[in-house]
Order: structure tokens, then C-alpha cells, then sequence
């Protein structure tokens, strides 16, 4: 009886635009970076002129591609990245991006980054995910019929809430340790920026250092399980964009903070898309107030 509800649960149908919106989010974030490491010549400074990569265990044979086969690589990347954007070729991309990728992230281990790693294992859930029946190319060449065309199981939805559950949850428990609660990071990371106009002499202060340190902390193990309850999730939901937006001024981690915020859409229920898209079209029919008159 048990099983059988959880297995009614899992395969419940529901709408699958808040999915499709993070599919478009994720393809085009991973496009902007593919984008940045040839603007800046990553691709050179990091895998072309280096003879020594240190590698993974067990991934010692990894080695780049000769020469300018290294830039066609993260090439073929971008080009797989806009193809997920805008959902054409969907499952084909979506498999060959993950290859691609994880290619490139195993190749050395001193260019590991913690969201180079969060992307592969979105990537993996995305491979299962029915993430292209809607705002998708792939729907509108091979629309499906009936009154559920754009629904999907439950689980598709339900997994990435899951990773992004413990991801945050994680990252609040990685930070209970010596170092952060004497509150070095911070004081090492932030006191370079008291230059900053109007936040940046408080940036030198203690006080605003440590509630920094514990907030962040609180943010992420108390605040991570409240986007799971309707009545909190909204207001947790805007602390987190603040904070994420605090990141990417602050420091120098890429797309990270985009992508946890796209992720953290997720918890919001499964048509939301729809939902914000209706009320976007209500607001722009809405007939506007006349002109007021001249002396009243």
C-alpha cells in the first residue's frame, strides 16, 4: 500500500515548464562559459601549452586533445549547450554535452571547480529528465496530443529538487569547521574590498564579518528545507538571490551563482512558468488609467 502511493507520487503528472525553464537556464549559462574561455583563451592557457596535467585517479589515459583539436572540442560544447537552450535535439545533446564536459573536467585536477562538478551531476539527472515538452523546438516539431502533452512524471521534477536540496544543505554543513567560525575566510576574502562605496567600510567590521559567517551557515541548513514548505519558500527564495548576487560581486566563481538561483527555481511548483506567464499577459492587457486632468 505504501509502495504503491509513493509509486502513484512519482508518477503523477505535472507540468513540465518549471523543468524546461532550468533546461533553457542551464544551456545557456553552460554557452556563456564555453564563450568565456575563448574570449579570454582558457583553452590555451590551461590545456594547449601545458605539457604536465595532474590527473584524476583511475583517469590517468584522459590526455587533451593535440593542438587545435582542443578548441574545436569546446567548440562542439557550445554548440551541444545552445542546442539544450533551445531544446532541439534534446536527448542527443543532453548525452553528448555530459561526455564532452566530464571529458574536459577530468582532464586536470588543478583546474577543478565545485560547480564544474554540480553541472555534471545536474547534467546526469537531465539525461533522464523529460526536460523538452515545453518552450522547446523538439515540441514544436513533434507536438504531442491530449490534454497531458506538456506533462511529465513527478520524478523528473522531483530529482533535481533532490540535488539541489543537498547541495545546499551541504554547503551549510562544509562550513562547520575551525576555520569558518573563527571567521578567517571571510575576514581574508572580504577585507580587500573595504574600498567599496558605501557597503565598504563595513566590511572591516567585525560584527558584520561574523553575522556574514553564521548567516551563511543558517542560510543553508535551516533556510535549504524551508524552500520545501509553501508558507517560506518565497521569502527564502529572495535571501538566496541576494546572497547569490552578493557572490558573484564579491567573488570571482563564474557561473555558480546563476545556476544555483536557476536551480532554486525548481522548488517552486511545476507550473509557475505558466502561472507568471499569465499574469505577465493580464498585466499588458489590462487597459490603463486615463490621463489625469490638468488642475485636479
Amino acid at each position: 500500500m505504501v509502495l504503491q502511493k509513493l509509486e502513484d507520487k512519482l508518477f503523477r503528472p505535472v507540468d513540465m515548464a518549471s523543468l524546461a525553464v532550468f533546461r533553457i537556464a542551464f544551456g545557456a549559462l553552460l554557452l556563456w562559459d564555453v564563450v568565456k574561455f575563448f574570449v579570454f583563451d582558457w583553452i590555451a592557457l590551461m590545456y594547449v601549452r601545458p605539457s604536465f596535467h595532474f590527473k584524476y585517479y583511475g583517469f590517468e589515459w584522459v590526455e587533451p586533445w593535440p593542438g587545435s583539436l582542443m578548441y574545436l572540442h569546446f567548440a562542439v560544447t557550445g554548440a551541444l549547450a545552445f542546442l539544450i537552450m533551445i531544446g532541439l535535439f534534446y536527448r542527443v545533446a543532453i548525452v553528448l554535452f555530459l561526455f564532452m564536459f566530464s571529458y574536459i573536467f577530468l582532464l586536470d585536477q588543478t583546474e577543478y571547480l565545485n560547480h564544474f562538478y554540480f553541472v555534471i551531476l545536474l547534467n546526469v539527472l537531465l539525461v533522464f529528465a523529460p526536460a523538452n515538452r515545453v518552450y522547446a523546438i523538439d515540441a514544436l516539431i513533434r507536438p504531442r496530443e491530449g490534454p497531458g502533452a506538456h506533462t511529465g512524471p513527478a520524478w523528473a521534477v522531483w530529482i533535481v529538487v533532490a540535488q539541489m536540496e543537498i547541495m545546499l544543505v551541504f554547503a551549510g554543513i562544509v562550513k562547520v569547521n575551525p576555520d569558518w567560525l573563527a571567521l578567517q575566510p571571510l575576514l581574508l576574502w572580504l577585507s580587500p574590498q573595504t574600498h567599496l562605496p558605501l557597503i565598504g567600510p563595513l566590511l572591516g567590521e567585525t560584527w558584520v564579518i561574523a553575522v556574514g559567517a553564521y548567516g551563511v551557515i543558517a542560510l543553508h541548513i535551516l533556510g535549504a528545507p524551508l524552500l520545501l514548505w509553501r508558507r517560506t519558500r518565497l521569502a527564502v527564495f529572495v535571501l538566496y538571490v541576494l546572497f547569490h548576487i552578493s557572490n558573484h560581486v564579491f567573488f570571482n566563481i563564474g557561473i555558480f551563482p546563476w545556476l544555483t538561483i536557476a536551480g532554486t527555481t525548481i522548488f517552486f511548483p511545476p507550473d509557475w512558468p505558466r502561472r507568471f506567464e499569465n499574469k505577465a499577459r493580464e498585466w499588458l492587457r489590462a487597459p490603463r488609467a486615463p490621463a489625469g486632468v490638468a488642475g485636479e
